[in-house]
């Protein structure tokens, strides 16, 4: 018997708000955003927010999303570093670098490795890390993980990770050891988009990814950051959609975590994948603060996937963290060019770079929001 999110996802009537994210009326959305100090929160304003009529009115969103950030978050962005621990995988995923029919240079990090990695990111001011690796189910297990992570906790206050989905006792051995936020993105929820560009591996299984935030929740994660792969879907609305939906789901459920949303798009990698439909700046923005309105007390993430250019512009429309100096390879940091990255960074600026951009909009870069000693 089909249990838990994925019930509610199957069983789920989106006609409502596919019409509202299809809206072509912009007095709708106009009346809307008027009709109180800030719209109401939930699904049916996030659909309403990333509609085409939505798209001709970015300046009174961004207003409202501005003042509306600025409140909840205060005029801070939140630093973090990516630290990836291996490119092995047994999954075939036709937009992915790491898929296992690419023929690379693979790389696990030991501990003496990880622990460079570390100490490289701390003395460059980080104090939030998270850990990314391949999906390989004999190498990057959980006990791997967990060494990575015991490795990385002296140097950091809070370790994230986004790896393969785990069962429940192992997110709580991840925990114990010191994991305190989990990274993980169903890619798509379009289920046939899903099983054509995931061909082979535990990956392919759509449902057992579907249930893993409910068995991070179960394992009390501290944080969850969700997400789907823009690009990946020819419907990026619909995707967003169910992802929104999935949010909400857990945000009532596993009421006790904290939520953060990521929007990637689709880069360029070793693969010769073309993203289904391609997702404009001016949609980025849009669906920021569709995010942010609907969704107040949301956590928002920019990557250096994203140019420069647009993470900037973002500072203070919604965002509240982003990724700096980042690298998407093993032993990236203090080993570069050893292994294959997953991807190609775009904004390639130092920290020190992004923090007087940040600065000069007015906003304060903190490195640290967390502190184990907060549980007690």
């Amino acid at each position: 018997m089909k249990e838990g999110f994925q019930q509610t996802l199957d069983n789920y009537d989106f006609t409502r708000l596919n019409e509202l994210s299809r809206c072509e009326d912009v007095e709708v959305v106009r009346q809307h955003l008027a009709s109180a100090k800030y719209p109401k929160t939930g699904l049916e304003t996030f659909a309403l927010l990333i509609s085409p009529a939505a798209s001709h009115l970015l300046e009174e969103m961004a207003q409202k999303s501005s003042q509306l950030t600025s409140e909840r978050h205060g005029k801070v962005i939140r630093l973090y570093a990516p630290a990836y621990i291996s490119n092995e995988c047994t999954n075939t995923c036709t937009y992915c670098g790491f898929t296992m029919e690419n023929k690379i240079n693979r790389k696990s990090l030991d501990a003496n490795e990880m622990k460079s990695e570390a100490e490289y990111l701390n003395k460059r001011g980080f104090r939030q890390l998270l850990i990314v690796s391949g999906e390989h189910q004999k190498i990057v297990t959980s006990e791997y993980v967990c060494s990575m992570v015991e490795q990385s906790r002296p140097y950091f206050s809070s370790v994230a990770i986004e790896t393969a989905p785990f069962k429940t006792h192992e997110y709580e051995a991840l925990v114990t050891a010191g994991v305190d936020s989990l990274t993980l993105y169903q890619e798509t929820y379009d289920r046939e988009t899903y099983a054509a560009v995931h061909l082979r591996g535990k990956k392919k299984d759509y449902d057992y990814r579907l249930a893993a935030p409910e068995r991070g929740g179960e394992a009390r994660m501290r944080k969850l950051n969700m997400g789907v792969l823009l690009g990946l879907s020819p419907d990026w609305r619909l995707d967003s959609i169910k992802c929104a939906l999935h949010l909400d789901w857990m945000m009532k459920k596993y009421w006790r975590m904290q939520y953060a949303i990521s929007l990637p798009r689709l880069c360029e990698s070793e693969t010769d994948y073309q993203p289904a439909v391609e997702v404009q700046d001016k949609e980025i923005v849009q669906l920021v603060m569709a995010w942010r309105l609907a969704f107040p007390d949301l956590g928002v993430n920019i990557s250096t996937r994203e140019p420069d250019y647009l993470r900037d512009g973002l500072i203070g429309l919604g965002v509240t963290h982003m990724s700096a100096e980042s690298s998407t390879e093993p032993g990236g940091y203090c080993t570069p060019d050893t292994a294959l990255k997953q991807f190609d960074i775009t904004d390639e600026r130092s920290v020190d770079e992004v923090i007087q951009i940040i600065e000069s909009r007015g906003h304060e870069a903190v490195w640290k929001d967390w502190d184990p000693c907060m549980l007690g």
